[in-house]
Order: C-alpha cells, then sequence, then structure tokens
C-alpha cells in the first residue's frame, strides 16, 4: 500500500554502507523485540506498536525501521493498526476506531458496531472483520473512516454464545477472503461492493480436506503470497491429527489450482504467522521477536 520506503531512507541506507545487509540489531529492533498484533504489508514492510515509545514503527527486513508515527496523544490501548497511504494511523481499541495523523494529532474517533478481530487494507480502504455469530464485514475509506460498503448482519449486543473465530486476507486483486471456524475454505466477496462471491474450496491429496480440531484458541492470520494466487494460514499441527506433524504449520491454499498442503515450520504452535515475504513467512516468537522461515 505504502512506497517499499522513502528516497531519504534509501539514501541513508547507502551513505551508511548498509544496502544489501541487515543493520545491526538495537534496542527497538522489532527482530528482537516485537510483540502484539500485526501484518505484513504487500510492500514487505510491517508496522508493529512499541509499547515503550508510543509509536508504530514500520519496518522492512532489508533496511530496519523505516519510519515511526508518535501515537502518545491516543488515550487507549491500540489492538490492530494500520498507517495509510497519507501517513496517519488507524487503530482499533475494544469498539472504537481512532485516526491519529502523521503529526501525531488525534483525528477521527469513530464508535464501530462490535470487537473487531482481523483487519486488512488495500489502495482503497480498509475492511473490517467483526466478532459475530454471522460474519459481518465493513470496508471504509481513508478520509473520515465513511463506511464503502458492508457485507452480512450487524452483530448483536452482547452477541448469544461463543461466535465461530474468524480471519480474513485481502488479495492483490481486491478480493476479501474469509476463514471461518473449523473450516479449511474461504468466503470470498467482492472488494469493490463487498457482495459474496462464493467459496474457495480445496483438496489435500484428492480428497476433502480435514476440519480443524477444537483447540480453544483463535484461529491464526491468513496471508496472501504477492504474485502467486496463494493464501497460507497458521494453523497448529495438533489441530489436524491426521498429518502426523507437530508444531505450527502452514496451510498452503493454492486457488489458481484448488488444492492444499501443510508445510512444516520447526517453530512450535505459540508462534504466529503475520505475513510473507518472496521467499519466506514472518512469524512472532511467543516470547517477543521474529523468526524467518523458508516458503514455497
Amino acid at each position: 500500500m505504502r512506497n517499499p520506503f522513502p528516497v531519504s531512507v534509501l539514501l541513508a541506507a547507502l551513505s551508511a554502507g548498509s544496502l544489501g545487509a541487515s543493520a545491526a540489531p538495537q534496542a527497538t529492533d522489532p527482530v528482537i523485540i516485537a510483540t502484539g498484533w500485526a501484518r505484513v504489508d504487500k510492500d514487505g514492510s510491517c508496522t508493529f506498536f512499541n509499547p515503550a515509545t508510543r509509536s508504530l514503527d514500520t519496518w522492512m527486513k532489508d533496511f530496519g525501521v523505516t519510519s515511526t508515527l508518535d501515537v502518545s496523544k491516543l488515550d487507549a490501548t491500540p489492538e490492530k493498526w494500520l498507517v495509510d497511504p497519507y501517513g496517519s494511523g488507524w487503530i482499533v481499541s475494544g469498539s472504537t476506531l481512532y485516526q491519529i495523523t502523521k503529526s501525531g494529532k488525534l483525528g477521527a474517533k469513530v464508535n464501530l458496531p462490535g470487537e473487531v478481530v482481523d483487519l486488512g487494507w488495500d489502495t482503497k480502504g480498509f475492511v473490517l472483520l467483526y466478532r459475530s455469530t454471522e460474519p459481518y464485514l465493513e470496508k471504509r475509506e481513508y478520509t473520515k473512516a465513511n463506511v464503502i460498503w458492508s457485507a452480512g448482519r450487524k452483530p448483536r449486543n452482547p452477541e448469544v454464545g461463543l461466535p465461530p473465530s474468524r480471519r480474513l486476507v485481502i488479495s492483490e486483486e481486491g478480493s476479501v477472503l474469509v476463514a471461518t471456524g473449523s473450516s479449511l475454505y474461504l468466503q470470498s466477496y467482492d472488494g469493490a461492493k463487498g457482495n459474496p462471491v462464493g467459496d474457495a474450496v480445496f483438496t489435500l491429496n484428492n480428497a476433502a480436506p480435514p476440519n480443524l480440531a477444537p483447540g480453544g484458541k483463535e484461529r491464526g492470520s491468513l496471508n496472501w503470497w504477492l504474485g502467486k494466487g496463494v493464501v497460507f494460514a497458521a494453523v497448529p499441527g495438533s489441530h489436524i491429527p491426521s498429518e502426523r506433524k507437530s508444531g505450527l504449520l502452514l496451510a498452503r491454499m493454492d486457488l489458481a489450482g484448488s488444492t492444499l498442503e501443510f508445510l512444516p515450520t520447526g517453530v512450535t504452535e505459540d508462534h504466529k504467522l503475520l505475513g510473507l515475504l518472496d521467499a519466506e513467512a514472518i512469524l512472532m516468537k511467543p516470547g517477543g521477536g521474529l523468526v524467518f522461515v523458508p516458503i514455497r
């Protein structure tokens, strides 16, 4: 969504002789300290909340922290966030959406219809997925967070029973894909109007994939592999006993071939998938910091 990094950052990297090599680890280096929620953007950047500095720090693997947004004027705990093409931060806390301008000032404040369980974005706006018995999504624009479209029925307050865990991802064409509960299928929505357009169905070894075993945890994230037409989902190996694989697995969902396979990561189930680079998945360690796992 953003430019990969400002020209000034590239010039600074060149003058420091650091192009092509990672910078030396620092006390604020997300590779060491990153915790909480985050998603890798399509340009390879990832924005982390740094509670020590009350800032949103945008980071790239080869260049470290490339920009910082001061959110110290926000009197709430950030839960999910993004930095839009204009440099403003949009932050979800509870059932409220806040805008922090690039100068660190409070902008729009929006009361949302419920708890947000996942967040995705593209150049036209951002999509909020709510915790609800039935799927409910809203796409909002970047100026005042006005609703561009909504899909499904607004959540009741309070919801009856425990709604199924859901996650979303936005393809490079703008389609919104949603995973629900124990299913390894994906519901698809038109990114321009929000209309449901059917399910993406996959086969595992020419058979229907298993449902995930109940584990009492929220689903892991969904992530789009740029240029590949592939979605990756983080799945605990213990939730798919038929695979007989331990640790965190990556469910590789090929939309063109309608096939699914499980790739081992070599890390424990309590790691979180943040997103994908050209040939690596970025995962967050349970105690903070990042680890990189090859993908194919």
